[in-house]
């Protein structure tokens, strides 16, 4: 089956070519390939599907437990649903990431959840975004920057706390956070990235220079830069301005004007380049939701209004951006170009990560595509190369 008739997203510029998919991969792309199986995309925008590697969840669930949500003993069932709903927003696959307001053996649990449905789903027997890595943006934090996480859950970065969140398995791990002035944090870091895992710096209160450290011992990521870190001050060399200088650390940014200002995303891009950040969603269980009022557990009734979520005295909960409205978002609210929103959000994460076998257009790579308009509303979804949503 070829896709034609599509401006066709590769290396940061549109192209006016056809693409064809053959067992599930990318086989070809070029201005004028024979196969009689077509799919005309009307003139519409073909990307990667998006690979969304900072989701916790999302329309009320959740891909771990965390207060919010009533997950043990239906974990999978939660997982399901999130994965199953993604492709209608332009997500194919998941870096599924736990937080660091859950116990080791919590965390545990999920993992073996979140394990479970990818391979429902590699077998067919459940369709929807792969879960195909993880992420754990905890609970290696520092107690005293934990923002939103309840600082009882912290622990300190060792292998055996370590195998005990992962379930004794490092192999599908994307990345685990760590906070560089923890004890023991440098010796973790060089056993854990030489297992092949990404350490990212956030939840943390250290100093340029335990950055710098860090990245000598092979940490290459941030979290959300700006959330969650120590705030910059002129007078502190602190965790964000370390990252932002070494060009060894890729930066995750959530694009959304809200959580993170314009001019300052603006500046991380200038800064790093285009290549070395990837844009995220950080979804919640919140996350996704209708607007109006709605009653989770833990906060009571929240408000989902304008692309926030707020409890009933005004505090920020969250956002409500799936995919499609935060490349929007980036675009017309950040004011990027809309190569740059894409460059940013379907080919710097895989990019930044080392992903090769999804995440760009690219022959010998999964046939994982989404259609799009202008506006970035779905059109179509494919996951390797087989129609999954479908607007029409």
């Amino acid at each position: 089956m070829k896709i034609t008739n599509a401006q066709v997203f590769i290396d940061g510029s549109f192209h006016e070519l056809e693409v064809r998919c053959c067992d599930g991969t990318i086989a070809a792309i070029g201005e004028h390939i024979d196969d009689p199986d077509v799919l005309d995309a009307a003139g519409a925008y073909l990307y990667p599907g998006g690979v969304d590697t900072h989701i916790h969840g999302g329309f009320g669930r959740s891909f771990y437990e965390n207060g919010l949500v009533d997950y043990l003993g239906h974990g999978e069932e939660q997982v399901r649903e999130i994965c199953e709903r993604l492709p209608r927003t332009g997500v194919t696959s998941v870096v599924a990431t736990l937080g660091a307001d859950s116990s080791l053996e919590n965390l545990g649990y999920s993992t073996r959840c979140i394990r479970s449905v990818r391979r429902e789903i590699a077998e067919g027997t459940t369709t929807g975004a792969d879960p195909f890595l993880l992420h754990y943006e905890g609970p290696f934090t520092n107690p005293d920057q934990h923002t939103c996480y309840n600082p009882e859950f912290t622990q300190l970065p060792t292998r055996e706390n370590t195998l005990i969140m992962t379930d004794g398995d490092l192999s599908d791990v994307a990345l685990i956070n760590v906070a560089p002035e923890a004890p023991g944090a440098m010796d973790w870091i060089r056993w854990v990235t030489g297992e092949g895992v990404h350490a990212e710096v956030c939840y943390t209160q250290c100093t340029s220079d335990q950055v710098r450290e860090a990245a000598d011992n092979g940490l290459d990521q941030t979290s959300h830069l700006y959330n969650c870190f120590q705030a910059m001050h002129h007078r502190i060399n602190g965790p964000v301005i370390g990252a932002l200088l070494d060009d060894r650390i890729k930066v995750q940014l959530t694009c959304d004007n809200h959580h993170v200002a314009s001019d300052w995303i603006k500046l991380a891009i200038r800064l790093k380049g285009i290549g070395h950040c990837y844009g995220i969603t950080d979804m919640t269980c919140m996350s996704g939701l209708p607007e109006g009022r709605h009653t989770m557990p833990y906060y009571g009734s929240i408000v989902v209004e304008n692309g926030t979520v707020t409890a009933e005295d005004g505090t920020i909960c969250g956002g409500d951006n799936t995919w499609d409205k935060i490349l929007k978002l980036c675009r017309d609210g950040i004011g990027l170009s809309h190569e740059d929103t894409a460059s940013l959000y379907f080919e710097s994460p895989c990019a930044c990560l080392g992903i090769t076998d999804r995440g760009k257009i690219e022959v010998g790579r999964r046939a994982d595509l989404v259609i799009m308009d202008r506006d970035f509303h779905v059109l179509r979804t494919l996951i390797k190369g087989e129609t999954v949503y479908s607007a029409a």
